[in-house]
């Protein structure tokens, strides 16, 4: 039944005061972030109903651009807090939404009676007829005993009431006088500003106010990040504003600023990202495309730039987390996001995000996200092939993967994050036609994903589908085209090819593979294969020395053992690569 809206709230031990924006336990005041706590009282303002996502992110957010990413963090925050573990206050409502399953009272506020309208903005408060008639009252008892000609005690004890009246009326004089002060900015909030187009092209403005709204959409998909809705940004359009003034009128971190000019059939498009508080640049980028080939430029714009942005944008926010001591959980899974997805890895800080992400597990068991990401720490071991220096097996770490992604994915089966990672889990243990399904669907929820594109490239491969693959794996790499794992994008190409016999481009594609990362021990194994396939016998055989320093103990039969393959048709493929290594020197 759903709650009549109300000040107060009680459900279970939990006490919701609406007015005054808070939580408690058993009188201990609980802390949420603001947007958590709009969460929480409209799921509990609608108990026993199913609210659906897109009404809630309407009515929590509904002058900005959000994903369901937002929402998602909002009610993790929330079970957090209340200390929930099954699910029995707020249930998840599979590709729905949620329910606010825990009976909800209104609760009687008897402050109401009593309290003044609240003053706006830059207006002077004034005290309410009950609180002056109250302060008056008090204040003439005080003074009557003197008015009456009383005796000392009397008058002592009078002047002591009326500076009790008045030190009352000072502190609340200064309660309602306080500046406000605004709420910190969400941490990946954004303001994109009308793109600038100069020359009175009516043509060119159209073109400027397209890729201002495909940005702004494509941000927005950025996972837990706050974009201002274009209506509203467009308000700025015109006008020469400082960064800083934007940022603190619109409440927002960052601000994307740029403009668009046209130099014939060619149009150069120039952003930067400036910090909203302290007005510097942090990233900038210049783009050009053909007008001929509008469709082209949109691909590059909301393909790169998003993504682009989404690097910097988690290294600025990482180093601030880093900074605060006391890290929470949220800030804890960012450094680790960072660690895992936004650098170039490491052996060493692939532990330490697999620590951190254990941490914010134990914390927090209902976070998907968290799960989902301690499981790619075991999935990376196995690609990398670090597993001897874990002490590991690859069949323990691709178990252990698997019960954590498996767990993630029941939790949060809607998060193109978790979708993703259960589907490379999958992939990689050679369950790749279930991997290709959910790695579809995570594309389906995130097409500029260049991860997705790149784990479908790869199970596509192990299916022997390779001119598949080679499809996905260049859409990853446009997507993309300055990404950190790049070297994986190629060397995943350079298999596809070697698999259908064209040795010249698996070789140009290793040697790719291995200038973007020298230290990828296995894109030297494909270097030397495809060179000996070639009969180019001094290369295959520098390179197998140099895949050899790096894996000594690596063999044919190791290569073997691993079972990359999912069908016969990929193993059959595959004896060309094998073929290649036994050429070059590799012992069997």
């Amino acid at each position: 039944m759903q709650v009549r809206a109300a000040n107060r709230l009680r459900f279970e031990e939990f006490d919701l005061d609406v007015g005054c924006r808070t939580l408690r336990r058993a009188g201990r005041r609980l802390d949420l972030r603001p947007r958590s706590f709009d969460v929480l009282v409209y799921l509990a303002e609608a108990a026993g109903r199913p609210v659906g996502k897109d009404e809630i992110l309407a009515a929590v957010w509904p002058d900005v651009v959000v994903g369901e990413e937002s929402l998602t963090r909002c009610v993790s925050d929330i079970r957090q807090v209340l200390g929930e573990h099954g699910q029995h206050i707020i249930k998840t409502l599979p590709r729905r939404g949620y329910l606010f399953a825990a009976p909800v009272e209104p609760v009687p506020d008897s402050r109401a009676a009593d309290a003044g309208p609240a003053t706006p903005a830059g207006e002077t408060a004034v005290p309410s007829s009950s609180a002056r008639a109250a302060i008056g009252t008090l204040a003439g008892e005080a003074a009557a005993p003197v008015r009456r000609g009383a005796s000392a005690a009397a008058l002592w004890s009078g002047l002591a009431a009326a500076t009790v009246a008045v030190a009352a009326l000072a502190w609340w004089w200064q309660q309602r006088s306080a500046p406000v002060v605004p709420p910190a900015p969400p941490r990946l909030s954004i303001a994109v500003l009308p793109l600038a187009s100069d020359g009175g092209d009516p043509a060119q403005d159209r073109l400027a106010a397209v890729l201002t709204d495909e940005i702004t959409v494509d941000l927005s998909r950025i996972p837990e990040s706050f974009v201002i809705a274009r209506a509203t940004a467009d308000s700025y359009r015109g006008r020469s504003v400082d960064a800083r003034r934007v940022g603190r009128e619109l409440g927002v971190r960052y601000v994307l600023d740029g403009g668009l000019v046209r130099l014939g059939d060619t149009v150069r498009l120039t952003l930067q990202l400036i910090d909203g508080e302290s007005g510097r640049a942090l990233w900038a980028d210049r783009i050009d495309g053909e007008l001929p080939d509008l469709p082209a430029l949109y691909r590059r714009v909301t393909g790169t730039v998003a993504r682009s942005l989404d690097l910097r944008l988690q290294e600025v926010e990482t180093a601030r987390a880093r900074a605060q001591p006391g890290a929470d959980s949220q800030e804890l899974l960012l450094q680790a996001r960072w660690l895992l997805q936004f650098n170039r890895t490491t052996p060493d800080s692939l532990q330490e995000a697999r620590r951190l992400l254990e941490q914010v597990s134990a914390r927090d068991p209902g976070s998907g996200l968290a799960f989902a990401l301690l499981a790619q720490t075991y999935n990376y071991d196995v690609s990398q092939r670090w597993l001897s220096l874990r002490g590991a097996t690859r069949e323990q770490w691709l178990q252990q993967a698997d019960r954590l992604s498996a767990q993630a994915f029941q939790l949060d089966p809607a998060d193109a994050r978790v979708v993703g990672v259960r589907g490379t889990t999958l992939a990689l243990a050679g369950r790749s036609e279930q991997a290709v399904e959910l790695l579809g669907r995570q594309i389906g929820l995130n097409r500029n994903d260049a991860s997705a594109w790149f784990w479908l490239g790869y199970a596509r491969c192990t299916l022997g589908r390779q001119d598949e693959a080679i499809a996905a794996l260049e859409q990853a790499r446009r997507l993309s085209p300055r990404d950190p794992n790049l070297n994986g994008i190629f060397v995943v190409t350079a298999a596809a090819h070697l698999y259908l016999g064209r040795d010249g481009e698996a070789l140009e594609w290793a040697r790719r593979s291995v200038l973007e990362r020298p230290q990828h021990a296995v894109a030297h194994s494909w270097v030397a294969a495809a060179a000996a396939n070639l009969g180019e016998t001094e290369t295959a055989r520098e390179a197998l020395a140099e895949f050899r320093r790096r894996l000594p103990s690596y063999t044919i039969s190791s290569f073997r053992d691993e079972r990359l393959c999912a069908n016969d048709l990929c193993r059959a493929q595959r004896e060309r690569y094998y073929a290649g290594l036994a050429k070059a020197g590799l012992p069997e």
